[in-house]
């Protein structure tokens, strides 16, 4: 622990730090009570905490979630500096004193009550902890508080690596694609073709390799099969071929996709000479239980249908199943 002067100036330089800190917590990013509010703001589902590799389009919230996790480092490898305590203790009192600052944050509007934040903010907190505790030796000294400094970005990079790596693998990776076709229905009929002859859209020629929709199902179709809560995403493509459009052609064909009851995707597209263009559509399931197909075909001409193409289900990994099963039982939904 620290003595004498240098207690009384890490003090001093700490209760600064603790200040600029609440600034940007309750008066930094144009907080303001007085802004348009619709009551408390709050977050309660637990998503995962959220540190991530930078990528585009998303570095202003890389930069926010990076900020909240380094910025309570410090608190970790300070406080046991200048009061004397263990990991448990420390980490119950700083758990309870950031929930305290959410919870005013909500109350004055300065700010919402969101479970990541105090996630990310006591994981920080945490490897402060344990990085100066690696240091045994000398810890006051010149030299022992630059062995503490780099402990301290060393366990920081090594942990802000590690839960970006497994966010990365949640995020990104895959298990098996599986074709539509090959799934046992839920409900309802769907016919596919036998044999995946090509057709154009809009001039463009279209040449289906994984299974084809035919255009024998009814005009107006739905159907469903269900996942056992084992896929992140459904993909595929969705068009009116040009041969199927004639000079009087008019109307409309939607396709709505629902997922557990709760519509995820829909896609119009206009019947006309020069106005079909093909659809490619990527939904993300998140681990639902049924998918639900529904197809309206408004033309009219009754030979006008719109066809799927190279449909396909792709299963969460290992990681992405436990991820789901541990959200459900947070409270996600």
């Amino acid at each position: 622990m620290f003595h004498g002067k240098m207690r009384r100036v890490s003090w001093i330089g700490f209760g600064l730090y603790v200040s600029l800190t609440l600034f940007f917590l309750f008066v930094g990013f144009s907080r303001s009570s007085t802004l348009p509010d619709t009551g408390f703001r709050y977050h309660l589902a637990f998503d995962g905490i959220p540190l991530r590799f930078p990528s585009d389009g998303y570095l202003k919230l890389w930069v926010f979630n990076l900020g909240n996790y380094l910025a309570f480092v410090p608190f970790g490898l300070v406080i046991p500096l200048l009061i004397r305590c263990r990991f448990l203790p420390f980490s119950l009192v700083f758990l309870a004193a950031i929930t305290g600052v959410e919870l005013i944050q909500m109350v004055t509007h300065l700010g919402a009550f969101d479970i990541n934040d105090i996630v990310i903010n006591t994981l920080g907190a945490i490897v402060g902890y344990g990085a100066q505790r690696l240091i045994r030796r000398d810890r006051t000294s010149p030299r022992g508080l630059l062995k503490i400094l780099f402990s301290g970005a060393v366990l920081t990079s090594i942990v802000y690596s590690a839960v970006s790596g497994l966010n990365h693998y949640l995020d990104h990776g895959h298990g098996e694609i599986k074709a539509l076709d090959q799934f046992a229905l839920e409900h309802g009929e769907v016919r596919w073709e036998s044999r995946f002859n090509g057709f154009t859209v809009g001039q463009e020629p279209i040449e289906p390799t994984i299974n084809l929709y035919s255009r024998d199902n009814p005009r107006h179709h739905e159907f469903a099969l269900h996942l056992d809560g084992q896929y992140k995403e459904f993909s595929g493509n969705f068009a009116v071929p040009d041969d199927a459009i004639n000079g009087t052609s008019s109307g409309s064909s939607r396709v709505i996709i629902s997922a557990d009851g709760e519509v995820i995707y829909s896609m119009h597209v206009n019947i006309g000479p020069g106005e079909n263009q093909p659809e490619s559509f990527r939904v993300p399931l998140g681990g639902k239980q049924q998918l639900t197909i529904a197809i309206f075909n408004d033309a009219t001409d009754p030979q006008t249908n719109a066809v799927f193409w190279d449909l396909t289900l792709i299963e969460a990994n290992a990681g992405q199943k436990w991820a789901t099963r541990i959200h459900r039982l947070l409270g996600g939904s």
